[in-house]
């Protein structure tokens, strides 16, 4: 029956070898590289309780240092294999339950006195084998070694049942059940008396339980490792996205001011001068000091006329006043009168009969793909007639912009300046745009989540003002 056990123990140490280490090598997790070195000195202790190992190996320093030493030596080895797999199991269980961030000064007092131990046991060691006494090392290690391990194993558990998350429930079942079988194996071992039955059966039954109910808890760990580097992940990607929304806000913002100043100097310079330009002309018209060629003159201010109107055009198109005025649906309805009038093309424009109340940087922008999407109709398309259509289904604005033109190759179109600042401001606004064209005609369609739209609005303005969030939230 012990050998039974022994080779299952064996066969669970170079499993979990193997497991560990790949597992390490994929989740570089501190943990389960001290659960692989754990595995490993377990594994030489285990060898060591077979007798014919034990004995070859004794004997085979015996060549080398003469049979006396060489049991002393072999002694002494014995159990300062012990001392080091539980060092590594020890450093293994503090990373495994995350001790190490969650109790960081009672994790590195244990680190500490583990380190203490382990460099005291290996000088007494060699203290020992000088003085030929293999004996007093046992006892060093029976009266101050497993209290004061028994001691961080009480405290580390009490540490783990507070603090620790889901998986220590597998992980503490298991190595009580170890600590307990391993225990009993000892005390059967040295105290005869007791008459236990196979004392060291124990210790790999011991094994075997910590084993499975380990690779139970490391699932786990694994799932929470997993899920850990999946959020970290998301907010890294979230993060990027709003530095990139960011951007795009300050050079949509940037091309707004840039636009209003150029139509305040259209207004205000150019526009100014024409206007007095023709008031001068129709003066010298007024009082006759012009005589020859009259028809002339009218025909410079019906073209004065036409500058005037065209720069006009221009600024309006550059800052829109009717966006503050009548809000995007009367802005976009007097935008599609105005290329009527300009450019003879029929537009059909259809709006929700509630009224929408948007942001006024929502509304701009949409604004800005609709006029962009009708001058291509204009420069691009030679099409007749056009639609354009703002539709609210909660929490969506559907836009569309459709004409019957003659359409275009959507593989071989370039993406021009227009449709750059297009497809910028669909990103902005984090909405989907669909493209179809054919020659009957094209038509966009632009998707806009409304709510999505406000939450990231929202999450822009409490990073940009931590302090009126903070104050808002309380």
């Amino acid at each position: 029956m012990e050998m039974f056990v022994w080779n299952m123990a064996i066969s669970f140490q170079i499993l979990f070898i193997i497991l560990s280490s790949v597992i390490f090598a994929y989740l570089r997790d501190k943990s389960f590289r001290y659960y692989m070195l754990y595995n490993s000195f377990l594994l030489l202790y285990l060898l060591s309780r077979d007798d014919y190992t034990y004995f070859t190996f004794e004997y085979q320093v015996a060549e080398l240092i003469g049979f006396r030493n060489s049991e002393v030596f072999t002694h002494i080895l014995n159990f300062f294999i012990q001392i080091i797999f539980y060092h590594f199991y020890s450093l293994f269980a503090l990373h495994f339950l995350d001790l190490n961030r969650l109790t960081r000064k009672y994790f590195f007092t244990v680190v500490k006195i583990l380190r203490a131990l382990l460099l005291f046991f290996f000088v007494f060691g060699i203290v020992t084998y000088y003085l030929t006494n293999s004996d007093l090392y046992i006892s060093l290690y029976t009266f101050l070694y497993l209290p004061v391990m028994l001691t961080i194993f009480v405290l580390s558990v009490i540490k783990a049942s507070k603090y620790s998350d889901k998986h220590k429930h597998f992980f503490l079942i298991g190595v009580v059940a170890y600590v307990t079988f391993a225990l009993t194996a000892f005390i059967g071992s040295f105290v005869p008396s007791l008459n236990i039955p196979l004392p060291m059966a124990f210790f790999y039954t011991g094994i075997v339980i910590e084993t499975i109910f380990f690779s139970l808890g490391l699932a786990y760990k694994v799932k929470l490792i997993n899920d850990e580097r999946n959020r970290v992940r998301n907010l890294v990607t979230r993060h990027k996205h709003q530095q990139h929304i960011t951007k795009l806000q300050g050079l949509l913002e940037g091309e707004e001011i840039e636009r209003k100043r150029l139509a305040q100097e259209l207004h205000d310079g150019i526009a100014g001068d024409l206007s007095a330009i023709k008031f001068n002309l129709n003066n010298l018209k007024t009082e006759n000091k012009i005589t020859e060629k009259g028809e002339v003159l009218d025909d410079i201010l019906v073209t004065i006329d036409k500058s005037c109107q065209q720069i006009r055009e221009i600024s309006h198109n550059l800052s829109p006043s009717s966006i503050a005025n009548f809000g995007l649906c009367g802005a976009t309805e007097m935008l599609c009168k105005n290329i009527e009038q300009l450019y003879h093309i029929k537009i059909n424009f259809t709006f929700p009969e509630e009224q929408l109340e948007l942001p006024k940087k929502m509304e701009i922008h949409i604004y800005r793909i609709v006029q962009e999407l009708l001058n291509n109709v204009v420069k691009h398309s030679e099409a007749k007639t056009a639609r354009v259509e703002i539709l609210h289904e909660e929490p969506y604005l559907l836009i569309t912009v459709k004409d019957d033109g003659k359409g275009f190759d959507m593989r071989a179109v370039s993406t021009g300046i227009g449709l750059s600042n297009i497809l910028s401001r669909v990103r902005f606004l984090n909405a989907r745009l669909k493209r179809d064209s054919s020659p009957a005609g094209t038509q966009f369609m632009i998707t806009v989540n409304l709510h999505h739209f406000l939450e990231n609005a929202e999450a822009e303005n409490s990073t940009k003002n931590p302090l009126k969030t903070a104050k808002k939230n309380s």
